[in-house]
């Protein structure tokens, strides 16, 4: 009995870790989530349910809505954009309303849930451009956190007090590396 619910709650925890934001949910159990299928021919996905998102490139307050136009990145299982993948296209999304300029920045990592509603034409500076088109229906902002680890290597010298050979002042030595995390 105890085993038994040891297991379970290591699985609600692990579960737990890998699951997407309630802002990220979905009607469909099984959301696209490759840019490519709907990059091809959006008309053919037209009202099917997706989760993609990528950075931010621009966006525009329009009466009733805004418009984002998102650098499309693949998606983690907790619905992330990858950091170090290669973008794979570009999209419009279409939020209801007014969205604040400053807080949906270009540059800002964006994750958005909604439906293929077609394409719009538009261009990429002067290159003509097929956008495909999601109503989005949620999203959720990401940050990036730099994260710094040193090892520092130093404090492995053959030095006790003042008795330390001059040889053992340059042995120590400090290594870092800063890493990026996609956080909320």
């Amino acid at each position: 009995m105890v085993r038994k619910l040891f297991l379970g709650l290591i699985m609600v925890f692990m579960v737990g870790c890998a699951s997407v934001p309630e802002s990220l949910y979905t009607q469909s159990e099984t959301p696209i989530t490759d840019y490519m299928l709907i990059a091809d021919d959006p008309e053919q996905v037209q009202g099917q349910e997706v989760r993609i998102g990528g950075i931010i490139a621009a966006i525009d307050n329009e009466k009733q809505r805004t418009r984002i136009e998102i650098v499309s990145l693949p998606l983690t299982s907790d619905g992330r954009p990858k950091l170090d993948a290669k973008p794979q296209g570009r999209f419009v999304g279409y939020v209801p309303g007014f969205i604040e300029p400053l807080e949906y920045r270009p540059g800002r990592l964006l994750t958005v849930v909604g439906r293929i509603d077609g394409s719009e034409q538009g261009t990429v500076g002067e290159f003509d451009y097929l956008f495909p088109v999601v109503k989005v229906s949620g999203s959720q902002l990401w940050q990036v956190k730099q994260e710094i680890r040193i090892d520092d290597f130093s404090r492995y010298q053959d030095c006790i007090g003042t008795r330390c050979s001059f040889m053992s002042y340059g042995v120590g030595f400090t290594r870092g590396e800063v890493t990026q995390r996609v956080t909320k």
